[in-house]
């Protein structure tokens, strides 16, 4: 069913917007309460000036947000509940809850529609929550959910969350003298090993060179050699 919107619906149409709804949600809720119309060539005539209304109050409307805005930022908001075992908290913090603790700080009172909570808070922690300020303005304020008796203090505990120490390196830790041992003895057996694949049929015996083995083969040779003329004359 088509309809032009009297009036802004969230999530729905804007005052002015001609639109296709549902029938059963147009003669069960728009046109009961007069939030639209049918979109009969009359109503189609007024659409244009409600869009020129609607234009007008959202610029208003975005003007004193972005003055709410300053406000919040560099802000967190910080909530103190009872606190159970590993962090639990006794209840939940609701946008009812957020939506207080954000009107404390902007001096006026705040809708806990426009907290865009997507589920209750159940543990201590930070938060980040959406709050539409206006359509076009709709800043995420850290909410800090802390244990109300914390030793410190809320906002020392609020300071710790937002605010974590740092990790310390762990020191550079120096190798032990047997370790070094181990790696002495193994650059030894490696360099041995390499000696034996340069020599595979083993090594000389000590004092003797290659080719003083090569001299003495020679002076056998030709001993032997003499040996047999001698024996040949002889006979």
């Amino acid at each position: 069913m088509k309809v032009v919107f009297l009036e802004t619906v969230e999530g729905s149409g804007d005052m002015g917007e001609v639109k296709t709804v549902a029938p059963g949600y147009a003669r069960n809720y728009l046109l009961p309460r007069g939030l639209a119309a049918p979109a009969t060539p009359h109503v189609l005539k007024r659409a244009e000036r409600l869009r020129e209304i609607e234009e007008e109050r959202q610029r208003s409307q975005d003007e004193h947000a972005r003055e709410l805005l300053g406000k919040l930022e560099g802000k967190a908001l910080v909530i103190g509940v009872r606190v159970g075992e590993q962090g639990r908290l006794y209840g939940s913090v609701t946008n009812a809850d957020i939506a207080e603790k954000a009107g404390e700080i902007l001096g006026e009172e705040l809708d806990r529609r426009v907290i865009l909570l997507p589920e209750a808070i159940r543990s201590v922690g930070v938060y980040p929550v959406p709050i539409r300020l206006s359509r076009h303005v709709v800043p995420e304020v850290p909410v800090v959910v802390v244990d109300a008796e914390a030793p410190e203090g809320v906002e020392a505990a609020a300071e710790a969350l937002l605010n974590p120490p740092e990790e310390l390196a762990p020191p550079e830790v120096e190798a032990p003298a047997a370790a070094l041992d181990t790696e002495d003895a193994d650059a030894a057996d490696l360099e041995e090993a390499s000696s034996r694949d340069a020599d595979p049929e083993g090594v000389s015996e000590p004092g003797t060179s290659s080719a003083d083995s090569d001299s003495a083969d020679s002076d056998s040779a030709d001993a032997e050699s003499t040996d047999e003329s001698e024996e040949g004359t002889r006979q």
